[in-house]
């Protein structure tokens, strides 16, 4: 996640302030009011049971198998309750062991849950998470790749907006969120129905969405919202926090584009590119679509499962159609043509494969492609909305294809370009990945100029102050970028050097401190321990 550059600092990836946020008005417990019977069934699904505070909601973990090893890097971890807490510990053979609370978890437990860690009001996620299949404790989803628990992977609201409603976060941070971050816990009414306080005030039709009235890309945007993954999505430039609102088109708002030619991998949300693949969806085109089999709000019980989807398949294929279905009329449909395989964003966890594939097939995971980017369904996109897109799957080699098509694209738009902080700062990435420095460091002053809010270019324009010997100025930026998000401990750490070699021996060992309390399986790097024992 972070580069080695010589200062320790790497590069703070800008994805993770592009993501999409969706702001709410109203509870749903207004809705109940008026629904009583949908809201308490909704109550039950999954989606109203994708995050809450840790102690509320259904508790779906067990501790028969809490404690776990990482044998690449030595760790073991374990997860246990202590009264209404729900903690874990983590440490290496004859070493002190370290232990975090879980604050919040994030998923209903039907597949899998993730935790996260709170910090002075700012959130990140836990390296350890529960796994349904086999009521086990492991890793959280990518964390295998690092040398130790990574507890400063910050949670942006992004990683929010699909599993809890009315969000709080605080301006101009990264990842700080109010003493509540989110108002209300699971996927609200207001997702899929839009604002609802003038409907609330006077119940009409025409004053609330009901996506299965809508046109077919306005209907379709409302589930692709949040199953939609594609290789990489892009928030349209000009677009505010608040985002996507339910009745309006999402490629209005965020462009999700696909490899060309590319069949979609299995993915935790890639439910619409899957179905898209499906022999059903290209016979009978718009008529079949996400409610045409689920009800959003219930979910059929485990005995009336294969029952249920049995009836919405025979609603286009007749029971003749089908050999098992004409010689047994409790025949599973989707337990044939619907099979539950492995994702490749995930381990532990299967989802259901919506290709609905003739004959039962595993899904392998597919190599990376190089194959063009291309928008996702309807209409055109803008050379800027493309171009950050290969920025954001651009690899760290610079002669990559995908480096190099941003690298062109983005020159090209930078003229006229000058207030998009996006692109710029993407833009000065790659221009310094190829030894341009100085004109690089044009493009980070500008992003910052324009942007407040942002981090990426406080965190890489440091890193270049400081190879350049300039401890004041990177010590600066660093300041601004860690009251944005105090979890960059390797940023902390370089601080740390830049403050020793200014003669704030005092400064430095406090951030020191404060790093590995923070992330105590991180090592100081061996140049800072130098510099201390002078």
């Amino acid at each position: 996640m972070y580069g080695g550059a010589a200062a320790y600092t790497g590069r703070v990836p800008l994805r993770w302030i592009s993501l999409l946020l969706i702001a709410f008005s109203a509870p749903a417990q207004d809705c109940a009011v008026c629904h009583a019977a949908i809201a308490q069934s909704y109550r039950k699904t999954p989606m109203a049971l994708s995050s809450g505070r840790v102690g509320t909601g259904l508790v779906t973990e067990t501790f028969g198998k809490a404690a776990f090893k990482h044998e690449r890097t030595g760790y073991s971890y374990r997860a246990f309750q202590d009264a209404s807490r729900l903690l874990f510990a983590f440490g290496k053979h004859g070493g002190p062991e370290n232990i975090r609370e879980l604050a919040y978890f994030i998923g209903s437990g039907a597949a899998a849950r993730s935790y996260l860690l709170e910090s002075g009001g700012f959130l990140f996620q836990a390296p350890v998470a529960y796994y349904a299949r086999g009521k086990q404790w492991n890793l959280a989803p990518a964390y295998d790749r690092y040398a130790y628990p990574f507890l400063g992977r910050p949670i942006v609201p992004g990683c929010l907006q699909c599993h809890a409603s009315r969000l709080q976060p605080i301006a101009h941070t990264l990842n700080g969120y109010a003493a509540e971050p989110f108002l209300e816990g699971g996927v609200g009414c207001e997702r899929c129905h839009g604002p609802g306080a003038a409907h609330a005030a006077n119940a009409r039709k025409d004053n609330i969405v009901n996506p299965a009235r809508l046109a077919v890309e306005e209907r379709d945007s409302v589930c692709e919202q949040c199953h939609l993954t594609g290789a990489v999505r892009v928030l349209r430039a000009g677009r505010q926090a608040d985002g996507f609102i339910a009745g309006e088109r999402l490629r209005d708002h965020t462009v999700v584009f696909v490899r060309q030619g590319a069949a979609p991998d299995m993915r935790v949300t890639s439910h619409v590119e899957n179905l898209a693949q499906s022999a059903c969806k290209k016979a009978v085109g718009p008529k079949l679509w996400c409610g045409t089999c689920h009800d959003p709000h219930t979910v059929p019980a485990a005995s009336e499962r294969a029952a249920w989807f049995r009836a919405k398949c025979q609603s286009c294929h007749t029971p003749k159609s089908c050999k098992v279905s004409a010689n047994d009329a409790n025949a599973d449909c989707a337990g044939c043509h619907m099979a539950r395989n492995p994702v490749a964003d995930a381990e532990h966890v299967v989802y259901t494969d919506h290709s609905i594939p003739k004959l039962p097939r595993p899904r392998s995971v597919s190599p990376s492609s190089t194959a063009p980017l291309v928008p996702w369904g309807r209409g055109n996109t803008l050379d800027r909305d493309l171009a950050v897109a290969y920025a954001i799957v651009a690899p760290r080699d610079p002669q990559a294809p995908d480096a190099r098509r941003a690298f062109e694209l983005l020159g090209k738009l930078a003229p006229q370009s000058s207030m998009d902080s996006q692109v710029l700062l993407y833009l000065a990435d790659l221009t310094q990945r190829r030894g341009n420095t100085a004109a690089a460091i044009r493009l980070y002053e500008q992003a910052i100029r324009n942007d407040p809010g942002q981090l990426t270019g406080s965190v890489n324009l440091g890193a270049i102050r400081m190879e350049s010997g300039e401890y004041a100025e990177a010590i600066r930026l660093w300041r601004d970028a860690l009251r944005k998000n105090p979890g960059l401990v390797l940023v902390r750490t370089n601080m740390a050097l830049a403050l020793l070699r200014t003669g704030d021996r005092a400064a430095a060992e406090a951030e020191l401190a404060q790093a590995a309390a923070f992330e105590p399986g991180l090592a100081i790097p061996e140049q800072i321990r130098k510099e201390l024992r002078r």
